[in-house]
């Protein structure tokens, strides 16, 4: 746990070795990743922080905004160094966002797992939340200050390739887990979300990025993580069968061993 006398960064840990840091998703928490850690935490120092609205963590902004904020001060307070930067769906916003500001001293390499760098479709860009437009994704900012309850269900169901969810969390159970969060902090996060053009920085990124995206996403077409790898200047991908949105719930022995296999050399790949 990290704290500062108006600050408090909620942290997830497990294992010894070179850091990962992990960036959860919108409406989950740091502890979504126990089962990762367990399965990389003999090779790896697994670090996960509750980002600003979600979980514990206090004092910083519920957006895009404040969870950088957040993650510059965590990897300065733990000094942390040569991490490499896992960020699933809102949290490689997160990331990229890090790295766009000057963030990159720190992280030596950076995972995404099955997110854009743009959310909103639009122009010539149709690499955005899978069938939806732009004016459709803003909206359901209002539905999901409107409906909570309805809205968490179909969360739930898009972060999952097939009808029952992942053997370590089901749809009701992370329909649960949705609904539990706040609203109103949850549909601003999504305004701030939803607002984020990244391309620019996955263009000048200063470290090498492998994208991980679900072969069967409901939330973002694979050939986004094409995109990723080809706009990057040292970029990867890999999809991963029979995964959605949540590649490491879905298919845990997969996508862990692609992140231990960059993590330990990321230059191989790129």
């Amino acid at each position: 746990m990290t704290r500062s006398p108006a600050r408090y960064i909620h942290v997830h840990r497990h294992g010894c070795g070179p850091a990962l840091v992990f960036l959860h998703g919108w409406t989950m928490a740091g502890d979504i990743f126990a089962d990762a850690f367990r399965r990389l935490g003999d090779r790896f120092s697994c670090i996960a922080p509750d980002l600003p609205g979600h979980g514990r963590t206090e004092g910083y902004a519920p957006d895009v905004h404040g969870a950088t904020e957040m993650l510059a001060d965590l990897l300065q307070a733990e000094d942390l160094r040569n991490v490499t930067l896992i960020g699933w769906s809102l949290g490689a916003l997160v990331g990229w966002s890090h790295l766009r500001h000057g963030g990159g001293a720190r992280i030596g390499a950076m995972i995404s797992l099955d997110m854009s760098p743009r959310p909103l479709n639009g122009g010539d860009w149709s690499l955005g939340l899978h069938g939806q437009t732009a004016q459709q994704a803003r909206a359901k900012g209002q539905w999901f200050r409107d409906d909570w309850a309805s809205a968490a269900n179909v969360i739930a169901r898009s972060m999952f390739a097939g009808p029952q969810g992942a053997a370590g969390l089901t749809i009701a159970q992370a329909s649960a887990r949705i609904s539990a969060q706040d609203p109103q902090l949850m549909a601003g996060f999504w305004d701030s979300l939803v607002a984020c053009d990244c391309r620019d920085t996955i263009r000048g990124l200063p470290v090498p990025l492998l994208a991980i995206h679900g072969a069967d996403s409901r939330a973002y077409p694979q050939e986004t993580a094409h995109w990723l790898a080809d706009s990057a200047p040292r970029g990867a991908f890999s999809v991963i069968p029979q995964a959605g949105h949540s590649p490491l719930l879905e298919q845990p022995d997969t996508t862990c061993a692609e992140i231990a296999q960059f993590a330990l050399n990321p230059e191989s790949r790129c």
